[in-house]
Order: C-alpha cells, then structure tokens, then sequence
C-alpha cells in the first residue's frame, strides 16, 4: 500500500506544475493587470514604467513564470500584488473555515442520506421510495446559492434564530452553510445508497443469511451496507470534492472567510500570484481528498485489501518420499470377490432368436364419419376472423419488432417521472420560442413602479428599477438553453471525438489523451470558469465556452469506456477485413453503436450545465448586466432578500424545474437504454 500512496503522491508533482502553468498563463492572458487601479493622471511615464518593473510587468510572461516556481519549490506561494500578505499565510489562515464547512456538510449529508437511502431500497417501489426518490431529484436540481438564500431568508430573517452571515456567532454561524452544503451532498449519496443497496438485497448470500436465522437489522447493516460501501463512498468523494472546489459559491451567499472566496476576490482584482496559488493548493487538496478515498476502498473491502498486501498463496503439497515407488510391471493380485464382481459386471445374456416378421398389410381407408353442421354462432365468428394472407399480414403487424427509436419512446411512456420531465422540457422549448419575440428595450425599460409585489397586473412582481420581472424572467430562458445546449455540444463535440481516439487506439495515445482529461478535471470547474470568462471577456458565448471546457473530461471518460466495449466485436473486424480505414470504422461502426451511454450523459449534463453556468453569473463571471439571466437575476434581488424576496425566489424556481426536468428525462432515458432496468 505504502508503494500506492508514494505513487499517487510523486504524480502530483507533475500535475501540480502543469496546472499552476495553465492558471498563471490564463490569469497572465487576462486584459489588464494589477497595476492599472494604481496609474493616477498625475503620474509620468517614468514613473509608471518604475511601477511596472516593480511587478516584473516589462519582463515576459515565461520569466515571471519561471521566477514563480523557484519561489514554489522552495515552498514559497509569493505575496499577494493587493495585499502584500504572504498568500501562504492567507490561504492557512482561510483554509480551516473552508474544512470545517466541508466536515459540516459530510456529517449532516450523511446522517441523512445513508438511512434515506437504505429505507427506499427496503420498500422499493412504494409510497416511501416514491417520496424519498422525489426529495433527492429536487434536492439535486437546486442551485447552492438560491438554496442558501432561501435558508437565509427563512431561519434568520423570518425567524430570527440563525444569523446569516459569517463566522463571528460560533457553532451558529456554521449551521445554515453546513446545512446548505450537506442538502447538495444528501442528494447525490442518498441516490447512489438507494442504487447500490438495491443491487445487494438480492444477491443470495443475504437469502442464506436470512435462513440461518440472523436478524434482519444485523443482515442489512453488516452483510448489505458492507458490500454496497464502494461506490457510496466513490459518491462522497467526488461530492466532497466539488464542495471544497464550489466552496466558493457557498462561502460567497454566507460571506464565509473560506478559501473559496479567496480565490474568487483574487481573480476579480486581477491578482495573478493570490489567484494561482489558491488555485494550486484547491487542487492539491482535491487530488489528496481523492486518494484518501480510494484508500478508504481498503478497509471496506477485504478484496481490495488483498491487491495491496499480497496474499499468502497455498504451496501444492507434496508427495511423502519415504513411500515405496509403485511397481506398475506386476500385476496386482485379484481376490475371489473381486474376481466375481468383475464378472459380473462383464457378463452379457444372451439374445433370444427372434421369428421374422410378417410382411406389412395395406391399410384400409377410414370410413368417413359424419360432420355436425356449424352452428350459426361459430360460423359467423368463423367467416370474421381473416384468413390467407390477411391473417398472416394481422398477425405480423401486431407481433412486429418496434424500432430503436420506438422501443425507447414505449419504455418512457411507463415512467411517469420521464413523462413529466418530457412534458416540462416541451413547456421549456415553447418558452424559449416565445422569448425570441420580446425585445430586448422591454424588458430593461424602467418605470415609477419599484417593488411591486406579485398581482395580476405583474405576475412575478417589479425590481428597484420598475422593470418587470415576469418578462424578465421569460426572457431569461433563452440564455439558460442556450447555455446548456452550448455548453454540452461543445462538450459533446471535443470529449466524443477524443474518447473515441483514445479508446480505439489505445497505446501511447490512450495515455496522452486520458492524461491531459485527468488534469483538466483537477482543476476545480467553477475556479477554471471564473478564470477563462476573465480571459475571454463577460458574454454569453465565452461563458458558454467555459463551462463547456469544464464538461469535456465526462464525456471523454464515458465515450473511451463505450468505445473500449465495442473495439474488439466482430463487426468492427469485419470491417478492417473489408479496408474501411480506422476514421471511419470509428465514426459508422464504433460510435453509432456507443450512443446509449452518450445520449443519458448528454441529458444528465444539461442540468448540470444551466446550474454552473447560472453559478457563474451569480458570482459575477456570466452574461453581462442588464441583461436578464437566471442567475444575475436571483444574485440582483439578493440585496432585497427582506424588502422584496419575490426577485430572487421565481428565477430559482425556474432554474430548480429546468433542471429537475433533464434529471427526470435523464432518469427515464437511463431505464429505457439499460436492458437490466428496461420495463417490459
């Protein structure tokens, strides 16, 4: 185990200089520097210039790089270009806000989700595994910032009995955004328990158990939850560490001194040395969170244990060399039993002579017997059923093979959960349409009516400009699907060709391919977009570029391993026999049959896609004020949440049922795609 630990470890370092490369390069690449809020009118240009040689400004970017590594090998993150504080002693100062938040949301997402999960599995199919599967798809589907927001805006503004921002309350203070970041990780687990306790229950050796007479309590907790750890645990990860990485959105809404928030005020300020130190550590915690992880593997799985100590293997024993060598040339002597036995099974009766046959007779043709006469009831029911070729050509008709396309569509048609997301994502695409006939001057115009509440006259209420915010809302949608259906092509696009290449190949190129993915993915997604929107500039099209980047790693992964599945079928030799070169044989033969597990992760990505790009906005990253996106609106009205907290919640919503409607249709593509779980 210990040579595992030192081999992921001596990977990091690797990892850690190629991403600290591209974040200084991207932050470097950003329009502006940290000297321009310090140029005054009065100053010459000597004096700028001396300004920008302090900064090693008049120096290229590899120098400042170079020089940047030295300081970070020596253990040195450099001093903040803002502050002036050693951003080493900032992040360490930061950083147990940010663990104590994440050690707050493990506890509170845990307690929740292993029981939820294990009682759906218990009684699936029932009233309560209806109700917890319903809880966890809308838990899932609420973005982070309006579900703090609502927490904020109930348990301290309401109530009064929390506050609602910072650290100064003590164990307080962390109960809404523990609270808020555990409801994000009890989804995700809560599924993935219900899964995987589903897959155990039936397995034989819980039957066998159940026959010796253990306790049904001893037989779920310790044979059933045992062997269903593995992928539970996977879950937690990868949910831990997307909330160290997202904690930036958390610690944003609860004005939480994290780490997370660190690295977004450094980004905004431009401040290259701050922003690419605290992303470099962010990912070194991730890269360790992922390693104790797969370490936890162990003690959960005495299998996995074995890969890593070894096993002490049984030596074949040997034959005695004392005992005399059998001699094989004298035949051994026969007793008189034995002697009798054997002839007793070689002995043979004798066949009794048989008489010949007789020569075979004619047979006589049956008498013909009289037939009743149909009754007139069975003969009408006779002369209307078809015959001949209709009847055949009826049969055939109904008994035909439905197509693909049919088969997936009859299996949605039985899920009333697919149906609904169907039904939604229709209502989605009409508004959609319909937001390409409002103007834009419509809904940025102001007028006298500020902070009217909800009424027929305005549906969602007005803002603090007079502006409505039911067209606004609506208007809205255009940027949300564009933005998921953006994002996810581009995805699509670059991660299908690459995962393709990469699983089709194998070898050397496999290994580049799959390599590049897993650094792109270390780096925290909602971090990496911040960074390219800087780059690119605020619109809709770099944040649908950045959070599209962020998506690419999914679809590599989920196409190299479709594609690994199929390679080595017969059809894909028939067609190398036959000359097809390997681009084609790709794109014809591999790919089309790889599209049921591409098609569910395109949908499950669209949901994901609207949440972090609409994560992005409310950070200030996304599209532009005043144009009306879901997430600019919902982070608008946070600054009304007491006076007017309709301009926060209808946005939320609309995002909550956008997303709960790809999650559904996600689901439901899932069970019809899946032979194992398709309805019949």
């Amino acid at each position: 185990m210990s040579r595992y630990v030192i081999k992921r470890i001596l990977l990091l370092i690797p990892l850690l200089v190629i991403v600290s490369f591209i974040v200084f390069a991207l932050m470097e690449a950003a329009p502006g520097t940290i000297v321009d809020n310090m140029i005054t009118g009065v100053m010459t240009e000597e004096e700028i210039a001396e300004l920008r040689a302090q900064f090693n400004l008049d120096r290229p970017m590899i120098y400042r790089y170079w020089r940047y590594m030295v300081n970070l090998v020596q253990g040195d993150l450099g001093v903040s270009d803002t502050t002036g504080i050693s951003v080493w002693n900032t992040y360490i100062s930061r950083l147990p806000n940010t663990l104590i938040l994440t050690l707050a949301s493990l506890i509170v997402g845990l307690s929740i989700s292993i029981p939820m999960g294990m009682l759906a599995a218990r009684r699936a199919g029932k009233l309560t595994d209806t109700l917890t599967t319903s809880f966890t798809m809308i838990g899932m589907s609420m973005p982070s910032f309006w579900l703090g927001l609502l927490l904020i805006l109930i348990f301290s503004h309401w109530l009064g009995w929390l506050p609602s921002s910072g650290n100064r309350d003590g164990f307080r203070s962390i109960i809404l955004p523990g609270v808020c970041s555990g409801l994000m990780l009890m989804a995700s687990s809560t599924r993935q328990t219900r899964s995987s306790m589903l897959e155990v229950l039936s397995s034989d050796y819980l039957r066998t158990a159940r026959a010796k007479g253990v306790p049904e309590k001893v037989v779920i907790r310790k044979h059933a939850l045992a062997n269903a750890w593995i992928p539970i645990l996977t879950t937690i990860g990868n949910s831990l560490g997307v909330s160290i990485a997202g904690s930036a959105v958390i610690e944003t809404v609860f004005a939480w001194p994290g780490v997370g928030r660190m690295t977004v005020d450094a980004v905004m300020a431009r401040d290259v040395t701050a922003a690419t130190g605290a992303v470099i550590m962010t990912t070194v915690l991730y890269v360790l969170l992922q390693l104790l992880i797969d370490l936890s593997y162990v003690f959960v799985d005495p299998r996995i244990k074995a890969q890593y100590i070894g096993v002490k293997r049984k030596k074949p024993r040997k034959k005695p060399q004392d005992s005399p060598p059998r001699n094989t040339s004298l035949p051994a002597p026969v007793s008189a039993a034995s002697s009798k036995s054997e002839e007793a099974r070689t002995f043979k009766p004798p066949i009794p002579e048989q008489e010949p046959c007789p020569p075979p007779q004619p047979e006589k043709a049956p008498e013909p017997k009289s037939v009743p006469e149909p009754s007139p009831v069975y003969a009408s029911a006779k002369n209307s059923q078809p015959s001949g070729a209709g009847s055949s050509a009826l049969i055939s008709k109904k008994y035909k093979k439905r197509s693909r396309f049919a088969d997936i569509f009859h299996s949605l048609r039985k899920s009333k959960s697919a149906m609904a997301g169907l039904v939604i994502v229709g209502l989605l695409f009409i508004t959609f349409i319909v937001s390409l006939f409002i103007s834009f001057d419509s809904v940025t115009a102001t007028s006298p009516q500020r902070f009217y509440s909800p009424s027929l006259q305005h549906l969602f209420g007005t803002d603090n400009m007079g502006r409505d915010l039911f067209l606004r809302t609506l208007y809205g949608t255009r940027y949300s699907i564009a933005i998921g259906f953006g994002s996810v092509g581009i995805a699509a696009i670059f991660g299908i060709f690459l995962g393709a290449i990469a699983g089709f190949y194998t070898g050397i190129i496999d290994d580049i391919i799959m390599r590049a993915s897993d650094i792109l993915a270390s780096i925290p997604s909602i971090l990496l977009g911040m960074v390219i929107v800087i780059v690119l500039g605020q619109s809709l099209q770099n944040l649908i570029i950045a959070v599209g980047v962020n998506a690419i790693p999914i679809f590599i992964r989920i196409t190299r391993a479709a594609v690994l599945t199929v390679r080595g079928q017969e059809f894909v030799e028939a067609a190398k026999a036959i000359g097809l070169s390997n681009i084609r044989i790709i794109f014809t033969q591999v790919l089309p049959n790889s599209l049921a597990p591409l098609i569910v992760t395109i949908t499950a990505s669209l949901g994901i896609a609207i949440i972090v790009g609409a994560s992005l906005s409310f950070l200030g990253f996304g599209v532009p004020v005043p144009a009306p996106e879901w997430g600019t609106l919902v982070s608008a009205g946070r600054d009304f949440i007491r006076t007017a907290p309709w301009l926060m919640t209808f946005p939320g919503i609309f995002i909550m049922i956008t997303v709960l409607a790809f999650n559904l249709l996600g689901d439901g593509l899932r069970d019809a795609l899946d032979p194992k779980l398709k309805r019949r």
